[in-house]
């Protein structure tokens, strides 16, 4: 035993936080932060998906896009319909 740490910290107390500072640092590699979902409303997925509401409508009732009803709102993922635009044939102009 060359190397000698004289500490105010009784050897328990100085276990206990060596290991809560061991478990802080795997939680946070185990668990990374998961970006929130972003949930958006008719109006912006009319306007990403270059879709009138009524084709929007019809996509919901066919079960295309999947609603999320929040508060009696309808809410849609973003991710999800993204992903769901590109899915579909782009509009012909």
């Amino acid at each position: 035993m060359n190397n000698v740490i004289l500490s105010p910290i009784d050897k328990g107390q100085l276990i206990n936080e060596i290991a809560e500072a061991i478990v802080n640092k795997l939680s946070k590699v185990s668990n990374p932060a998961i970006p929130e979902e972003e949930f958006i409303k008719i109006p912006e997925v009319m306007k990403l998906l270059g879709r009138s509401r009524t084709t929007i409508n019809n996509w919901r009732k066919e079960g295309f896009l999947k609603e999320h009803m929040i508060n009696s709102s309808v809410y849609f993922k973003k991710s999800e319909v993204l992903n769901a635009g590109r899915q579909r044939n782009p509009r012909k102009k």
